[in-house]
């Protein structure tokens, strides 16, 4: 009986009978040529990524100096440049209007009101009469005396929002530009439309430049003014200093709203060369600018017309200790930023960042 048995099965385990059960594994050769998934191109989907893990680690505050020098390259004023790009400017805004409106709906529902404006509320003191409570009052002999209102229902949005868009050389192809400039366009016409609050553009490389402060209404005037100052030409992308710069400037304008996401920075840049000023550098500025209570959001304009994909790059892995590469790992794997979107299609921005802002909103709530 025991040689039975052993005839049923091979010498990997597995049962040679039809319908048992099979509990070893067998090689299975398949004809053609092996395709590595790396060198496939990508689409044109557009995509959002969530990372926390980094964000609740402790950080150190910066200096007394650098705040000071900080705040006096801010007062320094912002840069006015000529209307030679308002054509292009009014071209981009223009074709950005259906869009706009699309992500101004979506916003709605995740810009929540913040400024209480409204009145509301039956009280015995305030500056306005309920004229519903009046006739009550007087029948009651006077006694149902809470018929005042008071601007206690939020019906304003007061959001401080910045836009900074990157100003290296690596987006100096056409495509990335145009990216780059519709995105502008579309967010803020589109926070305009909503009434947001206040809207800041900056661009940033080796150094972060005011363009449109907060102290400014952002109009569709506004933007040929930051186009002509956008030339693409600086050689490095320092985000730690541009974050330490938007936190110096959001400290500066003071808001009175008490939401836990009011204050917005939204940077448009390819995502290359990230940690030139170091690893640990930038993990420090991203995580004092959150625990100052902004809510950051970087947009990665991934050009479909290039090669190769954001996705694809991979960066080397030291050992701490001697030094020595210990491997490769995925360049989006060591992303900096919690919260990032890659974008491959304009037409589908308006959904895919009102639906990644709510969810990252929710989320923000629950771990605060």
């Amino acid at each position: 009986m025991k040689d039975g048995k052993d005839k049923d099965q091979d010498k990997t385990g597995n049962k040679k009978e039809g319908g048992d059960e099979i509990t070893g594994e067998t090689g299975i050769e398949v004809e053609g040529d092996t395709v590595l998934t790396s060198n496939v191109p990508r689409g044109r989907d557009t995509s959002y990524h969530t990372k926390l893990e980094e964000t609740t680690q402790q950080v150190d505050d910066i200096t007394m100096e650098q705040y000071v020098s900080l705040r006096q390259w801010l007062e320094s004023g912002a840069v006015r440049g000529s209307t030679a790009s308002t054509a292009a400017w009014q071209a981009v805004w223009s074709d950005c209007g259906n869009a706009a409106r699309a992500l101004c709906e979506r916003l709605r529902l995740v810009l929540e009101p913040t400024g209480r404006s409204r009145r509301a509320g039956d009280f015995r003191t305030g500056r306005a009469i309920n004229m519903r409570r009046v006739i009550p009052y007087i029948a009651s002999h006077f006694r149902k005396d809470r018929i005042w209102l008071r601007r206690t229902k939020p019906a304003k949005r007061e959001y401080k929002i910045a836009i900074a868009i990157d100003d290296s050389s690596s987006m100096a192809d056409n495509r990335s530009k145009e990216l780059a400039f519709e995105s502008l366009a579309l967010v803020s016409q589109a926070l305009n439309l909503l009434e947001s609050g206040d809207l800041a553009v900056l661009s940033f490389g080796e150094k972060p430049n005011l363009l449109h402060p907060f102290t400014e209404q952002f109009s569709e005037h506004s933007g040929s003014k930051i186009l002509e100052q956008l030339l693409f030409d600086q050689t490095k992308t320092r985000i730690a200093q541009l974050l330490d710069f938007c936190t110096v400037m959001f400290d500066q304008h003071s808001i009175r709203s008490d939401a836990l996401n009011a204050k917005l920075l939204v940077i448009v840049s390819d995502g290359r060369g990230i940690f030139s000023e170091g690893e640990t550098k930038v993990l420090q500025a991203v995580r004092r600018a959150r625990q100052q209570g902004i809510f950051l959001v970087y947009v990665i304009i991934d050009n479909p017309d290039n090669k190769d994909s954001i996705m694809d790059i991979r960066r080397p892995m030291l050992d701490p200790v001697s030094n020595t590469l210990m491997g490769f790992v995925p360049y989006l794997d060591t992303f900096p930023f919690p919260f990032y979107l890659i974008l491959r299609d304009m037409n589908a921005l308006p959904t895919v960042l009102g639906d990644a802002l709510r969810q990252w909103f929710e989320l923000a709530a629950n771990t605060s």
